[in-house]
């Protein structure tokens, strides 16, 4: 039987921060939902549970994260409001994100071409921002991306990030990343600059739009040999919804020769938001919000702090843009025009046929 309990939490106070739970925990990482008290202000703090005297690399990784985060000051990039040490162990303290990941919601289908869209221009932004810094996130995918309740898009998750200025922790040739969302530079161990993270960035437009990763295999090394190929299903064979100027840009990013994808994120960036201007009509922020009701993800009041009902009412079929058509409803429809067509034609010739049909009665 599976256990009941709530998780132990292990602090009651770490700084000037009282611990209120535990949000969510990885292999090197445990994460608290917790309070500045003077402030009132909630906060997520990310505990280091590496040991710092066995495991060094680890503790290296964790401040590199920190400091990485300082140095940002976007809007779709988590903010980092402190560093603490507490009994050798570092914590940090960041903005509590409330919302879903990019990941729990493709799991519950796929992204509408739009939403998908307006997703993916915040995190080229997001990128664009990081890469001016000389940083590259290297682990883009839906689980490091979180949509807020008021419509933001945040990045998360910089603990593989590499400072192109600083000498990387990783021995040379070694990779680095998720393997689906790796670039084939990252899989082969070639150099890498910021069109890793588009590569990732069009692996993780193409999950989004169509609810499948587009490089799967039996394991690392087929998953591997794949994105060294480019060997994977053209977005608008597994997602024909998806308008063909979108799929274009996902599949830029996912060319294999760093040099025949965006230049940089600003591109493509600017290539996401032109597509974006012919088909929404509103902020990134209230459209992505009224996504968010509509997946039930937030309550109306909640919703209609931020929208009008007018607003809110534009999003209403978005599953219907997302849900790609069934096999038989191209036939369906060709029935249905057929027959149309046929019935109208009998209704203009009616004269015609009847008078045929008087003379072979005569007969």
């Amino acid at each position: 039987m599976p256990s009941t309990e709530k998780p132990v939490v292990r602090h009651r106070k770490i700084g000037a921060y009282r611990v209120l739970g535990e949000l969510g925990r990885g292999g090197m990482a445990q994460v608290y939902r917790g309070l500045h008290e003077m402030l009132q202000r909630e906060v997520a703090i990310k505990e280091m549970l590496a040991d710092p005297v066995r495991d060094k690399e680890a503790v290296s990784r964790f401040r590199r994260e920190a400091l990485a985060l300082a140095a940002f000051r976007h809007q779709n990039i988590v903010t980092l409001y402190d560093l603490v040490e507490k009994n050798d162990v570092l914590f940090m303290v960041m903005e509590f994100v409330d919302g879903p990941t990019l990941h729990e919601l493709i799991k519950e289908g796929p992204l509408p071409p739009e939403v998908g869209a307006a997703v993916g221009a915040r995190i080229a932004g997001a990128l664009e921002h990081a890469h001016f810094r000389r940083i590259i996130h290297r682990d883009l995918k839906p689980a490091n991306v979180m949509l807020t309740k008021a419509g933001d898009v945040k990045l998360m998750d910089f603990g593989v990030a590499k400072d192109v200025g600083l000498e990387a922790l990783t021995a040379q040739g070694m990779a680095v990343g998720t393997p689906s969302y790796m670039s084939p530079e990252q899989v082969t161990g070639a150099p890498v600059d910021g069109r890793t993270d588009l590569f990732a960035l069009g692996v993780l437009l193409y999950e989004a739009l169509s609810g499948g990763r587009p490089f799967l295999g039996r394991n690392a090394g087929e998953v591997f040999a794949r994105i060294r190929d480019g060997d994977y299903t053209p977005l608008s064979k597994v997602a024909p919804q998806v308008p063909k100027p979108l799929a274009d840009i996902i599949q830029r990013a996912l060319q294999v020769k760093p040099e025949d994808r965006f230049p940089n994120a600003a591109a493509m960036r600017r290539e996401l938001e032109s597509f974006l201007a012919q088909h929404v009509r509103m902020s990134y922020e209230a459209f992505l919000v009224g996504f968010l009701r509509h997946r039930q993800k937030l309550t109306e009041t909640e919703a209609l702090a931020h929208l009008t009902q007018e607003e809110l009412s534009i999003v209403e079929d978005f599953e219907l843009q997302a849900r790609p058509p069934r096999a038989w409803v191209p036939w369906l429809l060709a029935a249905a025009t057929a027959a149309a067509g046929l019935g109208a034609g009998l209704a203009f010739t009616q004269s015609y046929w009847m008078g045929l049909v008087r003379q072979l009665t005569l007969r």
